[in-house]
């Protein structure tokens, strides 16, 4: 919604001048911005203004120290590389990264859950991300859809490469390389889990 906000407000300030592109755009201060959006020009150094450069993905998971975050992985002693279980049931398919020929029964796993995801969710045999929380939007809409979902799986992207045959227990978490065979996991996939 932010970045559509942005084009709608570029076009609109660009009207009658040059376009301004959204990315100029985001690099205005919020009071900055709504003087613009009032009429009152655009700030003098906006030109030569220049973003912030990228950064990488944060980690899995961090804490703050010294209010520096700092990455540190949380291996679960019980079940190290395991993640946390989301509901779902118990489901087998192919591992698939969303993009490309989707899998006869793909599990999706990536590095975090975005809601952009959710399209993709109906006829999932599982979802599997790195980072989320059972409670994040992604997870509750996989749960509508009966999709078992593990989250919190530590390094799950680098772990089970595209085509990987995978096993996921939304109760436990546990993702597992193999699968079982296609009666056993449709029949357990239409039982969720309490």
């Amino acid at each position: 919604m932010q970045i559509r906000m942005l084009s709608v407000l570029a076009r609109r300030l660009g009207a009658g001048h040059a376009a301004i592109p959204p990315s100029r755009l985001a690099l205005l201060r919020w009071h900055e911005l709504v003087r613009a959006a009032r009429g009152e020009g655009l700030p003098a150094d906006l030109a030569e203004r220049v973003p912030r450069p990228r950064s990488g993905p944060l980690p899995a998971e961090f804490r703050l120290a010294e209010d520096v975050p700092v990455a540190e992985n949380q291996p679960r002693p019980d079940a190290p590389g395991q993640g946390e279980g989301a509901g779902g049931g118990f489901g087998a398919g192919t591992a698939w990264y969303g993009q490309g020929e989707r899998p006869e029964r793909p599990v999706l796993v990536v590095r975090f859950l975005d809601p952009a995801l959710a399209t993709l969710l109906p006829g999932l045999a599982g979802l599997v991300a790195q980072t989320g929380s059972p409670l994040s939007h992604l997870a509750v809409l996989a749960r509508e859809h009966q999709v078992p979902t593990a989250v919190g799986v530590t390094d799950a992207t680098e772990r089970f490469p595209e085509g990987t045959p995978l096993t996921v227990d939304g109760v436990t978490g546990a993702v597992e390389v193999g699968e079982l065979p296609p009666a056993a996991s449709t029949s357990a996939r239409q039982e969720p889990a309490a």
